[in-house]
């Protein structure tokens, strides 16, 4: 998964949370209400930190899985109550802002990009 990696650097450095929250926070409009009065210097720095751990669960690191627990707690809905079609979204706006912003995205990048997202996701929807 090094090309995961590479895109991921590649844009991380291209002001890529901005493009991305613009994205999330017009697609929705619960979404929207959920950023209400958010520390979006403290959440870019999240997300961040967030799509590491997503690319090391999937790689089975044991970072990934503590951490992916602990997010998954986070965004229950005892917690920031973060329903399941909502991972939809941002996992599509997550993706549309790569195609932009990624001088070398390609479909076969989008598929790896998908399978690297999908088993974190997962795990968090399971915890809901």
């Amino acid at each position: 998964m090094s090309e995961v990696r590479d895109s991921f650097k590649r844009i991380s450095q291209m002001g890529f949370s901005d493009y991305f929250y613009n994205r999330l926070l017009t697609s929705d409009v619960k979404i929207r209400a959920m950023f209400h009065g958010t520390d979006f210097a403290k959440q870019k720095k999240a997300l961040i930190d967030g799509v590491y751990v997503l690319i090391d669960y999937h790689e089975g690191g044991p970072l990934g899985k503590m951490s992916i627990r602990r997010l998954g707690e986070k965004h229950n809905r005892s917690h920031m109550n973060i329903p399941a079609d909502l991972y939809e979204i941002w996992v599509d706006c997550f993706i549309l802002t790569l195609s932009e912003k990624d001088p070398k995205f390609s479909a076969s990048l989008e598929l790896q990009w998908r399978e690297v997202l999908k088993p974190g996701i997962d795990h968090m929807i399971s915890n809901y």
